[in-house]
């Protein structure tokens, strides 16, 4: 099989694999996965109906990209907005599986390595990337997050061909991507501006000095356009403008150890990187006993058997990561985000220890997962030459596959795994609209009271929050006494208190709240969901 048909055959099924994997949520539901999908689906709703995007207090800076691709799709196909988002997400999902087989082609490529090892490192940073379980909970769910992923690569990969060749054309592009990015997410921004900062300190040195001036300016100026905007607008880019100096100090860190890691042995170049990723499982596993973050989930068991096959991946990955030194202009854009996206997180966790930088590390930590499959791809076929085991090689590379197809399980397993419920069922919405349209000052779960605002953020009012069940599971223990949308689940799978761990109530507390109330709107499904108020009629404030 010639190498060209052998990269279409790969691209192709990862493509696929890729899509299928973020389709999975549709099994369950016709709606977007997550909540963030209905406010973008609320907007292009919106935008579908007046002709032009609405910027009001439930817009942020930040989401004119995908309010537009998710309006054009919907107009395009005459699906409405909220049934076609997950198809669109899965999609670019799909396409940044392809952009992670291309780059891994290009390193193999330019390290003069065999077709055959070529093929294997594409298969293996295909399927890790379309089917490793916290990559596959963030690139499925709807949100802008997931164009950001692919904007991020483009940025770091445009800019490295524009130094490599000095043309001016990459230039050009790379200024059409930089102002992009600020208009479509913001932590995909302040990666992206990271990761160029990491190449173009690789690349000192080894490109023309016209070239890196010309790349430098770029970059300078993409960080002008960015604060200033996203100043000008009010946008709160993730606490950094809290405590600058920490960021600039990071960034700094960033550009010493960029600067440093290729000159030295490559032991280091090995040891540094797996010191740090082994450093944020021991984190995982530490949070279970202690929370880190006070206040915010702990670590469950089930989540941390879930991540030991990723922990499994991430030791081949370590492995890898020398090799992308050598490995040309896909192989320096590969390094480069992979420092950028760890600065961040090293940012976050010394940023302080609150909700705001927690979630800010969880975040971030998820653009590690771009360069990981290139890493673990390459590392297969560096740890079976280096034992000349064909035999080997195979194992690695069947261990691998399976280790992600294990944790896949972990992006849809809700409050069984996380803090968090993503998943939204039609009966859920029913609850919801009624909510909304019909009562004020009721009270809910997260996960209910998230859903009517970013849906029906007009008929939801201010007086609506989880507020009430909060403080009933995690405070006084008394009773809401105003209007409470609950859920049967509360028994068995748990009550949503995000940040903190889901709380639970026992059947027999629910069946005795249940009857002390006049159910008002009953909807049934795999979980019976109610509206109910006081049985006295009268209602307070929650």
């Amino acid at each position: 099989m010639t190498e060209r048909r052998t990269f279409a055959l790969v691209a192709v099924a990862v493509f696929l694999v890729g899509f299928a994997m973020r389709t999975i949520p549709l099994y369950w539901s016709p709606l977007p996965f997550n909540l963030d999908g209905f406010h973008f689906a609320a907007l292009a709703r919106g935008v579908l109906k007046t002709g032009h995007l609405s910027v009001n207090n439930a817009f942020k800076p930040d989401e004119y990209t995908f309010t537009v691709l998710l309006s054009i799709t919907s107009r395009i196909t005459g699906i409405s907005p909220l049934h076609v988002a997950q198809f669109l997400t899965a999609s670019i999902g799909a396409i940044l599986c392809l952009f992670v087989v291309l780059v891994t082609r290009g390193v193999g490529r330019h390290l003069g390595w065999s077709v055959r090892d070529v093929r294997t490192a594409m298969t293996v940073a295909g399927l890790v990337i379309a089917t490793e379980g916290i990559f596959l909970g963030r690139s499925a769910a709807v949100s802008s997050e997931g164009i950001g992923h692919v904007l991020v690569v483009m940025s770091v990969f445009v800019l490295a061909y524009a130094l490599r060749t000095n043309r001016p054309s990459w230039f050009v592009l790379s200024g059409i991507v930089f102002l992009i990015l600020p208009l479509t997410h913001n932590l995909s921004t302040i990666i992206g501006l990271l990761s160029c900062v990491s190449l173009l300190t690789l690349y000192l040195g080894t490109s023309e000095s016209g070239s890196s001036v010309i790349a430098g300016v770029l970059v300078l100026g993409f960080c002008g356009y960015a604060v200033l905007y996203y100043g000008v607008t009010g946008m709160d880019a993730m606490r950094i403008s809290a405590v600058p100096g920490l960021f600039v100090a990071w960034t700094i860190v960033l550009v010493l150890l960029v600067r440093w890691l290729p000159t030295t042995d490559s032991r280091f170049q090995y040891g540094v990187p797996s010191v740090i990723l082994l450093s944020g499982a021991g984190l995982v596993v530490g949070n279970h006993f202690v929370q880190i973050f006070p206040g915010t989930a702990s670590s469950e068991v089930i989540t941390m058997l879930y991540i030991l096959p990723i922990a499994v991946i991430g030791i081949v990955a370590a492995r890898g990561i020398p090799i992308p030194i050598d490995g040309g202009v896909e192989g320096y854009a590969t390094v480069a985000m992979l420092f950028g996206s760890l600065t961040l997180i090293g940012f976050a966790l010394t940023g302080g220890l609150t909700v705001e930088y927690q979630s800010l590390a969880i975040r971030g930590q998820t653009y590690v997962h771009l360069p990981f499959p290139i890493l673990a791809g390459l590392g297969v076929v560096a740890f079976g030459t280096t034992r000349d085991s064909d035999r080997l090689k195979t194992t690695a590379v069947v261990l691998l596959v399976v280790c992600s197809v294990v944790s896949a399980p972990l992006a849809f397993s809700g409050l069984r795994a996380t803090s968090a419920q993503p998943l939204v069922t039609q009966p859920e919405l029913e609850a919801a609209a009624f909510a909304s349209t019909h009562a004020d000052g009721w009270t809910s779960d997260g996960h209910m009271t998230r859903l009517a605002s970013r849906y029906y953020p007009e008929q939801t009012g201010s007086d609506v929050s989880e507020r009430g069940v909060y403080e009933w599971l995690k405070g006084s223990g008394t009773e809401p006494r105003c209007p409470v949308v609950a859920r049967r689940s509360w028994t068995t799978v748990g009550v949503q208190l995000f940040p903190a761990s889901p709380g639970h109530i026992t059947p027999a507390a629910y069946d005795r709240f249940d009857a002390r109330r006049n159910v008002v709107y009953s909807v049934s499904g795999t979980d019976r969901i109610i509206y109910s108020i006081p049985t006295t009629g009268r209602t307070a404030s929650c």
